[in-house]
């Protein structure tokens, strides 16, 4: 009687031998049987009579690319779970072939073998229901179309081991989505470490970045390790990555490129090895057509680009999200609100959350910190927001849409009318005072006032 080997099929391809030996020793602790060739024509004679699992392909082979043989594994059988193992120099080729579905997910050369073992068995479980989609499913609140498809793009980017890039507006959760893509990856057991670029000024978001020795510049009385040496294995967020000074956007570009970096005042080279994020509240596309981010650390970090929606184009989930925060801070501050009243409802729905699902989140938060009872109502979501329509009311507009706000004043407040000084002129004073602090920097100052560049030069327009 023939015996059958029903374990997944997983095949290899490179066209030198010793990478294949070293693959096919890292895998023999994964239940997969293997099938390993150096010649990708070969292979593809193969895989055409076999269907595999999982197929690993080197990209620079003499007879045909990685991209090209992963595409015909595509035509041929589409369930088949596709990995590229290549150099970091070959990102132009997996950016377009991740852009084209073609490569699920990506592993440089060199790899770290547990990383590869973890890549593999994550990659041969092609369930819907897999362990790293369920982990983004728990983190991600919502069901509208564009976030469940947010997911689905979260967990084919987790795996991929080269740049993301998030956008979003402020307060759309980029690093909720950056946590996310690390918990679901290859990395995993490292470190994620994140830094917001805009609150640094230049000297010391270098230091930050990468470390500095004793005397390096004045202050530095002692070594420091960077965010990049304490992320090594793990993953390094660089939120509002726009705007790091033209300098730094040089030295993260050899970051990338070479996988090496040195510490300020220091020669010494120290390796890299950490999944990169970046996110940013404008397109990196508006921050090159406006001369402030390079053109091509644009391409080095847009490998795989992540759009989140804004919340009010996410069709039910303010109201999704409502329900989730509510259930989360009536536990942390033990208090007794069962639901929202209908008008609450309706109002959480309809109100467009300029400030997005960060200021949802505050609202809901306030409203139980500061109200008692069984019901969160419409006046207490109501004298919450109308104290917020400030500088970080993005769209500049100072009504809740079609709800009246009607705040009871006491007398101290009605006595006190004349020194109120006009919310225009305190937008003003703000934007004023952030654009002084960045040196004239408005993309910077944006970032700090947590609005969108477009904001500031439509509002100092009509000032002029």
């Amino acid at each position: 009687m023939e015996i059958v080997d029903i374990r997944p099929l997983v095949v290899i391809v490179d066209d030198e031998q010793e990478i294949l030996s070293a693959i096919k020793r890292t895998l023999m602790r994964v239940d997969v049987r293997i099938e390993a060739f150096t010649s990708p024509r070969l292979a593809l004679e193969f895989i055409c009579e076999n269907q595999p699992a999982l197929v690993i392909s080197d990209q620079r082979m003499p007879d045909i690319t990685g991209d090209k043989l992963l595409s015909e594994i595509k035509q041929l059988w589409p369930e088949t779970k596709r990995i590229m193992l290549s150099a970091y120099e070959d990102f132009d080729s997996v950016s377009a072939g991740f852009n084209q579905a073609i490569i699920d997910k990506f592993m440089s050369k060199p790899w770290k073998n547990s990383e590869l073992v973890m890549l593999v068995q994550d990659s041969i479980d092609s369930n819907s229901k897999s362990p790293n989609k369920s982990l983004v499913n728990k983190s991600i609140v919502g069901e509208s179309t564009k976030i469940k498809q947010l997911i689905d793009n979260i967990s084919i980017a987790a795996g991929a081991n080269v740049p993301i890039y998030i956008h979003g507006e402020t307060g759309t959760g980029k690093e909720l989505v950056a946590k996310a893509c690390h918990q679901s990856g290859c990395k995993r057991e490292g470190n994620f470490v994140a830094v917001n670029c805009a609150n640094f000024s230049e000297t010391l978001i270098e230091s930050q970045l990468y470390g500095h020795k004793k005397g390096a510049f004045t202050g530095a009385v002692s070594d420091q390790e960077g965010l990049f040496a304490q992320s090594h294995g793990g993953t390094i967020f660089l939120d509002e990555v726009t705007t790091l000074p033209m300098p730094l956007q040089a030295k993260l570009l050899r970051v990338i490129q070479e996988r090496e970096f040195t510490a300020l005042g220091d020669t010494r080279l120290i390796k890299f090895d950490a999944q990169i994020v970046a996110a940013s509240s404008i397109k990196l596309s508006e921050a090159v057509n406006s001369g402030e981010f390079r053109e091509d650390l644009y391409y080095r970090l847009n490998v795989i680009p992540l759009s989140l929606p804004p919340l009010r184009e996410r069709e039910q989930d303010a109201f999704i999200l409502a329900k989730h925060f509510l259930e989360k801070y009536n536990q942390q501050q033990q208090k007794q609100f069962a639901a929202f009243s209908e008008s609450a409802r309706d109002f959480i729905i309809s109100y467009p959350w300029p400030g997005n699902v960060r200021q949802l989140e505050n609202t809901i938060h306030s409203a139980c910190i500061m109200n008692r009872g069984k019901e969160i109502t419409l006046p207490m979501l109501q004298s919450l927001l109308a104290e917020q329509l400030h500088i970080k009311e993005a769209s500049g507009n100072n009504s809740l849409g079609n709800i009246t706000i009607t705040p009871e004043l006491d007398s101290t407040t009605q006595e006190t009318n004349s020194t109120i000084i006009p919310l225009e002129q305190v937008e003003k004073n703000a934007i004023e005072n952030a654009i002084d602090q960045c040196n004239g920097n408005i993309t910077k100052a944006a970032a700090l006032l947590e609005v969108n560049p477009s904001t500031i030069y439509r509002k100092m327009q009509k000032w002029s």
